[in-house]
């Protein structure tokens, strides 16, 4: 995998991370669709634009409801009431070999430390705030390798509820 590959997986990693604390807070938030930007700073790499992807890469992204411009990569998310409803994060779909420990739950914030191990391996930390139950708002921080390669991200994420009807996306 080439670098802009690996920062391309790298991104994918950070959406994921930012979906898990969308439904973090028991009572916050609502069912449907949600908005979810991402922008990284992944180590001062920049990440790859959409429209410079295969054709495939990029299909595959629209398909997952995902755009990426730069540094910042959007992705449609379809809460679930069970998630809006559960004190805790659910498992990362994407990235089974990260962890969630030392979660904090205090008011509308949520804070966790992060581990990750296979092709992305390192420790890491984010915070979330809702401040509405249509708006949520954190950051992230994550430091090790990816395939063997150094990196180190800084990231930033909102979520914009959208409404009710999912319309077709799915989690």
């Amino acid at each position: 995998m080439h670098f802009s590959g690996r920062v391309l997986s790298l991104a994918a990693g950070v959406a994921a991370v930012a979906l898990v604390a969308a439904p973090a807070l028991a009572g916050h938030g609502k069912a449907g669709l949600w908005d979810v930007t991402v922008t990284t700073n992944a180590g001062g790499a920049a990440m790859p634009d959409m429209s410079k992807l295969s054709p495939e890469a990029q299909a595959m992204m629209r398909a997952r409801g995902m755009t990426m411009n730069g540094h910042t990569i959007t992705v449609q998310h379809c809460m679930t009431q069970s998630e809006v409803d559960a004190n805790n994060p659910p498992a990362m779909r994407n990235q089974k070999e990260c962890k969630i420990a030392n979660s904090r739950i205090s008011g509308n914030a949520f804070s966790a430390d992060m581990t990750c191990s296979g092709e992305m391996t390192g420790t890491g930390h984010m915070e979330v705030t809702y401040d509405s139950p249509e708006h949520y708002a954190g950051k992230s921080t994550m430091s090790g390798t990816v395939n063997g390669h150094p990196m180190s991200t800084s990231t930033t994420f909102e979520g914009r509820w959208v409404g009710a009807d999912c319309k077709g996306v799915t989690h």
